[in-house]
């Protein structure tokens, strides 16, 4: 097909908009961004020796000078990122960034054209060779605060270690600092501790600086030194595979003193610029690549399903239960209940008191429904029936409750909390907060409409399917194959069997995401290997890895995976002067060296490298406007500005390759030395087409003299 002006997105949007039939789609759904993937893999990055870059994005020079928020906090931004100081304020010189003790310059400071966001790229270091170093700084306007963003890129072609250091002197002496936990002057931060609030001196002005450093769970956590109180450092350290990159998010904010320092004051203080809250503000190219956040499992089952959970409703859960009243008030003691009846949109259902893990009732949010949570994950709103729902305090006093003016109760912590029944394959929630399991009596299905043509799959086919953030509509869907992409749900309604309501009906515009038992499988794997880092192979920080696919795939734009079976029309690559033919099954590779440069396309389209599996490289321009996958039994044809990368994993041989190949096998066993040679060389000639058979006959072979060749072949390809 060659080159047209049509735009498959824009048709998707049509399509998607007739599909819906919900009104009009917002304006801001100009194209389909990134979500929680690298852009581009590891060798790419490496190849191309820049770190991931934001798609579209428009850098223009930057003016630094005294930037004002609208809490009305000063902030001196200097060409390195550095915090300069403004009038009497307490920081003189704040997180100067020094990459193995070397201080952090750049060549001329650049901003995205909108002016929201600094980009600060390092200059060349010879102490450093090929480390690259990128500040991304962030002005969060509603939060008074600054969100910093340190990528490195490891273009070596072995790993190194890093200490990245965060350099901030005081004008005067602090007073202390404290952490979101309320410890002073500690030199690592504990398992809930996150940040620390620095509290001026009886010299400098009344403002205190809160730096965020790392999200709670996160294993990567830094250490704090203290100059004497004239100055804080926190160090990371940090080890970078070859050809990887990995980002540390921080922040820093400005508020008045507080006058309260127990742990609930400090919650409200920390809560609004944690690492969490900030995550929407880092672009989702970058977000994976963070090890000192809980990005890498934010699309992972724990963490879609963490969203709408016990943990958000403000009570700390322990042995005892609790009865929150309003924001302070907490009782603990013993909850009991003879019986407890819902009517929801579902149905009607009586639930096991032991089986609920909170109770929210009318009290908080909307009068005329309560919510109840189950220790397995289930959630309901509808009208509660509670009988002698009583609650009994530790300190002997008695109170009985009811539903419509109870706040929130939450039970004390079980060792049955998050497992699912045996019956059940998914977690299904909707956008009004309900989240029911689905049995596997019968498998429900899904109908959807992607970038490049309509998809449908059955609930087990999946691993979670979360949506579009940012976006008015759209998911995000991950396949077990591999394949990860955007869709629109529509088509018929979603019918589900539900172990309390039995057969249920869902429109497939209620269904906000699903998260199948192999999300939370996965999920648990990356947990167990944080713990033994032998037991599982994860990707980076600690993130459960995409299972490994030997079928052809392409990486497109936004992070997205495809998986399936290249067309067979060949590619014609446009080289300098000639147009050479190549057939899907000849590429080994096929990379976007435009986009993976972080450049845009000229008249001629992106400028593409290919590998070829018989050896060889071509580098040009490609005279089709798209490429053609078989994908769940639908023809698909990907735009090339949608392209990134391209791969054949398994070479495709011929019948006539692979008897080739077995009779120079049998040769490199023969006793004659110049048909040894002559097998050698032309084995050698089939390049990577030969690596898997090569391995095997490696493996099996007990001839000394034909291993040892085949090593010497092996080490050439290589």
């Amino acid at each position: 097909m060659k080159r047209s002006l049509s735009r498959p997105l824009l048709l998707l949007l049509l399509t998607a908009i007739s599909w819906i039939g919900a009104g009009p789609v917002s304006a801001q759904l100009r194209s389909f961004p990134g979500i929680g993937t690298r852009p581009v893999s590891g060798a790419t990055q490496a190849a191309a020796g820049v770190a991931p870059s934001v798609r579209g994005e428009k850098l223009v020079p930057a003016a630094m000078n005294v930037i004002t928020d609208k809490q009305g906090n000063s902030w001196n931004l200097e060409q390195n990122g550095t915090l300069g100081r403004v009038g009497n304020s307490m920081v003189n010189s704040g997180l100067t960034l020094l990459i193995n003790n070397q201080q952090f310059y750049t060549y001329q400071p650049m901003m995205t054209a909108d002016g929201s966001e600094f980009v600060l790229l390092n200059r060349p270091n010879s102490s450093l060779p090929g480390i690259q170093v990128l500040r991304r700084i962030k002005v969060i306007e509603k939060e008074g605060a600054l969100r910093f963003l340190e990528v490195l890129t490891n273009g070596n072609a072995n790993a190194v270690t890093i200490s990245l250091a965060l350099r901030t002197n005081f004008s005067g002496n602090y007073k202390t600092y404290l952490t979101d936990e309320g410890n002073s002057g500690v030199t690592s931060l504990g398992q809930r501790e996150s940040a620390i609030l620095v509290t001026p001196g009886s010299n400098q002005a009344n403002r205190a600086f809160l730096f965020t450093l790392c999200d709670p769970k996160s294993p990567v956590k830094p250490t704090i030194s203290s100059q004497n109180k004239y100055g804080l450092t926190f160090q990371y350290n940090l080890t970078i595979p070859a050809g990887q990159t990995v980002a540390i998010a921080h922040a820093v904010a400005q508020m008045p003193t507080p006058r309260e320092f127990d742990r609930q004051a400090l919650a409200k203080v920390f809560r609004p610029v944690s690492i969490d809250r900030l995550m929407n503000t880092i672009p989702r190219e970058f977000r994976p690549l963070l090890v000192n956040g809980d990005a890498g499992d934010s699309l992972t089952g724990g963490a879609i399903l963490r969203g709408n959970s016990v943990e958000q409703l403000g009570v700390d859960r322990g042995r005892r239960d609790v009865l929150a009243l309003g924001d302070r008030t907490r009782l603990v003691g013993t909850a009991s209940c003879a019986g407890l009846r819902l009517r929801s949109v579902y149905g009607e259902a009586e639930l096991p008191f032991e089986s609920v893990a909170a109770v929210v009732g009318g009290n908080r949010g909307r009068r005329d429904q309560s919510r109840v949570f189950l220790r397995d994950g289930q959630v309901f709103s509808g009208e509660l029936e509670a009988s002698d729902l009583r609650f009994a305090m530790a300190s002997g006093g008695r109170m009985n409750l009811q539903v419509p003016s109870l706040d929130r109760l939450v039970t004390a912590k079980s060792d049955s909390d998050g497992e699912w029944g045996a019956d059940a394959i998914a977690m299904v929630e909707t956008h009004g907060g309900d989240r029911l399991a689905v049995g596997s009596a019968e498998v429900p299905t899904l109908e959807g409409m992607t970038p490049w043509g309509p998809l449908a799959f059955a609930l087990d086919e999946i691993v979670w399917l979360a949506p579009m953030e940012d976006e008015p509509v759209g998911h995000y869907v991950e396949f077990k194959n591999g394949t990860r992409c955007y869709l629109f749900l529509a088509g018929a309604p979603l019918r589900l069997q539900s172990g309390i309501f039995g057969n249920c009906e869902l429109d497939a515009a209620q269904v906000r995401t699903v998260v199948t038992r192999t999300a939370m499988d996965r999920a648990r794997e990356a947990e167990e290997q944080k713990k033994d880092p032998g037991l599982f192979s994860l990707g980076p920080n600690g993130q459960e890895s995409q299972p490994p696919t030997l079928h052809p795939y392409v990486l497109a734009a936004g992070g997205q995976r495809i998986v399936g079976d290249l067309g067979e029309s060949s590619l014609h690559v446009l080289t300098h002067s000639e147009t050479v033919p190549v057939a899907p099954q000849e590429i080994r590779r096929l990379l976007n060296v435009t986009a993976a440069e972080g450049q845009q396309a000229d008249a001629a389209g992106p400028m593409f490298r290919i590998e070829l599996w018989g050896g060889g490289v071509l580098s040009g321009y490609l005279a089709e406007s798209d490429v053609e996958m078989q994908v769940r039994g639908q023809s698909w044809r990907l735009p090339l500005t949608d392209l990134r990368e391209m791969v054949t994993p398994v070479p495709r041989l011929t019948e006539g390759a692979q008897q080739d190949i077995a009779r120079l096998l049998r040769e490199l066993g023969s006793d004659d030395w110049q048909t040894r040679e002559k097998a050698t060389e032309e084995l050698q000639s089939f390049g990577y087409l030969a690596q898997s058979i090569l391995r095997e006959e490696l493996r099996t072979n007990p001839d000394p003299e034909v291993q040892r060749r085949i090593e010497r072949i092996l080490l050439t390809i290589q």
